[in-house]
Protein backbone atom coordinates (compact mmCIF):
# COMPACT_ATOMS: atom_id res chain seq x y z
CA UNK A 1 0.00 0.00 0.00
CA UNK A 2 1.04 3.15 -0.94
CA UNK A 3 0.15 6.59 0.70
CA UNK A 4 0.68 10.18 0.00
CA UNK A 5 0.69 12.96 2.42
CA UNK A 6 1.35 16.97 0.56
CA UNK A 7 3.10 19.36 2.68
CA UNK A 8 1.56 22.23 2.84
CA UNK A 9 4.77 23.71 5.28
CA UNK A 10 8.42 23.40 5.17
CA UNK A 11 9.35 20.40 6.74
CA UNK A 12 11.93 19.85 9.28
CA UNK A 13 13.07 16.40 11.04
CA UNK A 14 13.03 15.84 14.41
CA UNK A 15 15.66 12.82 15.60
CA UNK A 16 15.43 10.82 18.77
CA UNK A 17 18.97 8.90 19.47
CA UNK A 18 17.68 6.26 21.84
CA UNK A 19 17.98 2.96 19.86
CA UNK A 20 15.36 0.52 19.82
CA UNK A 21 16.85 -2.46 21.56
CA UNK A 22 16.35 -5.60 19.47
CA UNK A 23 14.24 -8.13 21.47
CA UNK A 24 16.76 -10.86 23.27
CA UNK A 25 14.81 -13.59 21.70
CA UNK A 26 15.26 -12.41 17.97
CA UNK A 27 18.97 -10.72 18.58
CA UNK A 28 20.09 -14.47 17.07
CA UNK A 29 18.13 -14.70 14.14
CA UNK A 30 18.74 -11.05 12.95
CA UNK A 31 22.11 -11.55 12.98
CA UNK A 32 22.06 -14.30 10.63
CA UNK A 33 19.77 -12.80 8.51
CA UNK A 34 21.85 -10.28 8.01
CA UNK A 35 24.63 -12.31 7.53
CA UNK A 36 22.98 -13.90 4.61
CA UNK A 37 21.71 -10.79 2.53
CA UNK A 38 25.54 -9.87 2.86
CA UNK A 39 26.45 -12.87 1.47
CA UNK A 40 24.37 -12.85 -1.17
CA UNK A 41 25.28 -9.21 -2.26
CA UNK A 42 28.25 -7.72 -1.12
CA UNK A 43 26.75 -4.03 -1.80
CA UNK A 44 25.01 -4.29 1.73
CA UNK A 45 26.64 -2.23 4.72
CA UNK A 46 25.31 -1.91 7.67
CA UNK A 47 25.46 2.04 9.20
CA UNK A 48 23.02 4.53 11.16
CA UNK A 49 20.11 5.15 9.08
CA UNK A 50 16.90 7.44 10.15
CA UNK A 51 14.09 5.91 10.71
CA UNK A 52 10.50 7.46 10.04
CA UNK A 53 8.05 7.39 13.49
CA UNK A 54 5.37 10.20 13.07
CA UNK A 55 4.81 13.11 10.84
CA UNK A 56 3.18 15.88 12.29
CA UNK A 57 1.40 18.16 9.25
CA UNK A 58 0.66 21.16 11.52
CA UNK A 59 4.07 22.05 11.86
CA UNK A 60 5.62 19.71 9.39
CA UNK A 61 7.49 17.96 11.75
CA UNK A 62 8.76 14.31 10.96
CA UNK A 63 9.39 12.30 13.66
CA UNK A 64 12.79 9.94 13.44
CA UNK A 65 15.13 7.94 15.39
CA UNK A 66 18.04 7.10 14.76
CA UNK A 67 18.63 3.16 13.49
CA UNK A 68 20.84 0.42 12.38
CA UNK A 69 20.39 -0.13 8.53
CA UNK A 70 20.30 -3.96 8.74
CA UNK A 71 17.18 -3.77 10.87
CA UNK A 72 15.03 -2.74 8.39
CA UNK A 73 17.23 -4.38 5.58
CA UNK A 74 16.32 -7.73 7.01
CA UNK A 75 12.25 -6.73 7.12
CA UNK A 76 11.07 -9.23 4.62
CA UNK A 77 12.94 -12.14 7.17
CA UNK A 78 12.33 -10.54 10.59
CA UNK A 79 9.95 -7.47 10.77
CA UNK A 80 10.86 -5.47 13.44
CA UNK A 81 9.19 -2.36 12.51
CA UNK A 82 11.40 0.22 11.28
CA UNK A 83 11.10 2.03 8.23
CA UNK A 84 13.12 3.95 6.48
CA UNK A 85 13.28 7.60 6.23
CA UNK A 86 14.51 8.58 3.07
CA UNK A 87 14.86 11.84 0.15
CA UNK A 88 13.36 11.25 -3.42
CA UNK A 89 14.06 14.16 -6.13
CA UNK A 90 11.70 15.16 -9.00
CA UNK A 91 13.86 16.47 -11.09
CA UNK A 92 12.48 18.61 -13.94
CA UNK A 93 14.12 20.75 -17.09
CA UNK A 94 13.16 21.72 -20.22
CA UNK A 95 14.87 20.76 -23.49
CA UNK A 96 15.97 23.06 -25.92
CA UNK A 97 12.07 23.81 -27.21
CA UNK A 98 10.91 24.40 -23.77
CA UNK A 99 9.20 21.37 -22.76
CA UNK A 100 9.41 20.07 -19.38
CA UNK A 101 10.67 16.88 -18.91
CA UNK A 102 11.18 14.67 -15.71
CA UNK A 103 14.21 12.16 -15.20
CA UNK A 104 13.77 8.52 -14.14
CA UNK A 105 16.32 6.08 -13.53
CA UNK A 106 15.59 1.68 -14.23
CA UNK A 107 16.83 0.37 -10.62
CA UNK A 108 20.06 -2.09 -11.04
CA UNK A 109 18.91 -5.43 -10.08
CA UNK A 110 21.58 -5.10 -7.10
CA UNK A 111 19.46 -2.93 -5.25
CA UNK A 112 17.64 -4.13 -2.15
CA UNK A 113 13.97 -3.73 -3.44
CA UNK A 114 12.31 -2.93 -6.85
CA UNK A 115 15.00 -4.17 -9.12
CA UNK A 116 14.95 -3.34 -12.99
CA UNK A 117 11.37 -1.23 -11.82
CA UNK A 118 12.16 2.80 -12.88
CA UNK A 119 11.25 5.40 -10.69
CA UNK A 120 12.30 9.14 -10.28
CA UNK A 121 15.41 9.56 -9.11
CA UNK A 122 17.98 10.30 -7.39
CA UNK A 123 16.75 8.83 -3.62
CA UNK A 124 17.89 7.56 -0.85
CA UNK A 125 17.80 7.44 2.74
CA UNK A 126 19.03 10.04 5.02
CA UNK A 127 21.88 9.58 7.13
CA UNK A 128 22.11 10.14 11.16
CA UNK A 129 23.72 13.77 11.10
CA UNK A 130 27.55 13.37 12.70
CA UNK A 131 27.13 16.51 14.89
CA UNK A 132 24.31 14.49 16.89
CA UNK A 133 21.75 17.28 16.09
CA UNK A 134 18.10 17.02 17.34
CA UNK A 135 16.97 18.69 13.96
CA UNK A 136 17.08 18.58 10.43
CA UNK A 137 16.10 21.84 8.77
CA UNK A 138 15.09 21.90 5.28
CA UNK A 139 18.54 22.86 4.29
CA UNK A 140 19.75 19.66 5.59
CA UNK A 141 17.32 17.67 3.54
CA UNK A 142 17.99 19.58 0.62
CA UNK A 143 21.68 18.77 1.17
CA UNK A 144 21.07 14.80 1.44
CA UNK A 145 19.42 14.77 -1.92
CA UNK A 146 22.29 17.04 -3.73
CA UNK A 147 24.68 14.15 -1.94
CA UNK A 148 22.56 11.12 -3.38
CA UNK A 149 22.09 13.08 -7.16
CA UNK A 150 26.36 13.38 -7.02
CA UNK A 151 26.74 9.74 -5.98
CA UNK A 152 23.82 7.86 -8.07
CA UNK A 153 23.99 10.37 -11.26
CA UNK A 154 26.67 12.51 -11.55
CA UNK A 155 24.69 15.91 -11.06
CA UNK A 156 25.33 18.50 -8.67
CA UNK A 157 21.98 20.56 -7.39
CA UNK A 158 23.49 22.69 -5.32
CA UNK A 159 22.31 26.15 -6.71
CA UNK A 160 18.55 24.07 -8.41
CA UNK A 161 15.73 25.77 -7.10
CA UNK A 162 13.67 22.95 -4.91
CA UNK A 163 10.26 22.57 -3.46
CA UNK A 164 8.63 20.30 -0.90
CA UNK A 165 5.66 18.20 -2.17
CA UNK A 166 4.83 15.51 -0.28
CA UNK A 167 5.50 12.42 1.96
CA UNK A 168 5.03 9.47 0.26
CA UNK A 169 4.35 6.11 2.35
CA UNK A 170 5.58 2.44 0.92
CA UNK A 171 3.75 0.13 3.67
CA UNK A 172 5.43 -3.03 1.53
CA UNK A 173 8.69 -2.12 1.73
CA UNK A 174 8.30 -0.45 4.97
CA UNK A 175 9.62 3.37 3.20
CA UNK A 176 9.12 7.34 3.72
CA UNK A 177 10.11 9.52 1.15
CA UNK A 178 10.34 13.17 1.29
CA UNK A 179 9.56 14.35 -2.00
CA UNK A 180 11.53 17.47 -3.36
CA UNK A 181 10.51 18.45 -6.77
CA UNK A 182 13.85 20.36 -8.12
CA UNK A 183 13.68 22.87 -10.93
CA UNK A 184 16.88 22.76 -13.62
CA UNK A 185 17.40 25.52 -16.43
CA UNK A 186 19.15 23.03 -19.19
CA UNK A 187 18.96 19.13 -19.48
CA UNK A 188 22.45 17.99 -17.76
CA UNK A 189 24.51 15.59 -18.54
CA UNK A 190 24.33 12.71 -16.29
CA UNK A 191 26.18 9.16 -15.66
CA UNK A 192 25.00 5.95 -14.11
CA UNK A 193 26.55 4.38 -10.55
CA UNK A 194 25.11 0.86 -9.60
CA UNK A 195 22.22 2.09 -8.30
CA UNK A 196 21.01 2.62 -11.89
CA UNK A 197 20.57 0.68 -15.04
CA UNK A 198 19.69 3.54 -17.28
CA UNK A 199 18.56 6.99 -16.85
CA UNK A 200 15.69 8.87 -19.35
CA UNK A 201 14.09 12.14 -18.99
CA UNK A 202 10.66 12.24 -19.94
CA UNK A 203 7.91 14.28 -20.62
CA UNK A 204 4.40 14.16 -18.21
CA UNK A 205 2.29 13.16 -21.20
CA UNK A 206 4.57 10.21 -22.30
CA UNK A 207 5.42 9.19 -18.39
CA UNK A 208 1.44 9.08 -18.08
CA UNK A 209 1.13 7.03 -21.61
CA UNK A 210 4.01 4.77 -20.29
CA UNK A 211 2.39 4.01 -16.96
CA UNK A 212 -1.28 3.04 -18.50
CA UNK A 213 0.63 0.75 -20.96
CA UNK A 214 3.01 -1.19 -18.51
CA UNK A 215 1.91 -0.13 -14.98
CA UNK A 216 4.18 -2.67 -13.76
CA UNK A 217 7.45 -1.22 -15.10
CA UNK A 218 7.52 1.41 -12.06
CA UNK A 219 7.73 0.97 -8.31
CA UNK A 220 4.30 1.50 -6.72
CA UNK A 221 5.48 5.33 -5.83
CA UNK A 222 6.67 6.47 -8.72
CA UNK A 223 2.66 5.90 -9.52
CA UNK A 224 1.31 7.85 -6.98
CA UNK A 225 3.86 10.60 -7.39
CA UNK A 226 3.38 10.83 -10.83
CA UNK A 227 -0.59 11.46 -10.21
CA UNK A 228 0.79 14.46 -8.43
CA UNK A 229 2.13 16.13 -11.67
Amino acid sequence: MVRIEQLSTVPKVQIDYEHTPVPEHLREQVEHAWETLTQSNPNYFNGEMLAFMSFDPSEGLIHARAEQYKHHAIREQIHLGVRMLAVTGLIVAPDLQGTPHYLLGKRSNKTHRYGDLWEFGPCGGIDVPEENLDTLTFDMIREELCRESLEEVGMSLESAPMTALALVHDDHVGSTDIVLRVELSTLPELSTEWEYEDLRWITKEALHEWIDREQNAFIPTAIEIARLL
